[in-house]
């Protein structure tokens, strides 16, 4: 009766300590392919519709001169970008409700651009 009893509790001590082993490795194996999956095209933290300079450099594999030219005219369209928001937004106040401009602000908001870079990682790349 000891030995089983002792038994049942090596048995129930080896696999809590696998279920724990397991619990620790798998949150390793899913982040990798979480990161590869969207990469940023799109800042998470910028306005809705603007290009991440250095997330655009690397997958665009620029180097040299051209990086300081990307990034140059990426921050013109940036620019671009807010200002025409801001424009949109200004103009809207005069024929949309306030709900309506709710709405519109949802649209810009900066959680957007995580939802297209997933979009744009899902589709196959075009050959160059």
């Amino acid at each position: 009766m000891i030995a089983i009893f002792r038994l049942g509790i090596a048995v129930i001590a080896v696999g809590l300590s696998l279920a724990t082993l397991d619990a620790r490795q798998r949150p390793a194996d899913r982040q990798p392919a979480a990161a590869a999956v969207a990469p940023e095209v799109f800042c998470d933290t910028m306005q809705a519709g603007a290009l991440c300079p250095t997330g655009t450099v690397s997958i665009l594999k620029l180097s040299g001169p051209k990086v300081q030219q990307w990034l140059d005219a990426v921050g013109k369209y940036n620019a671009a970008v807010l200002s025409a928001t801001q424009q949109l937004k200004a103009d809207a106040k005069s024929v949309l409700t306030p709900a309506q401009i709710a709405e519109l602000d949802r649209w810009m908001d900066k959680g957007i651009n995580p939802e297209v870079n997933r979009i744009l990682a899902s589709r196959t790349t075009t050959q160059r």
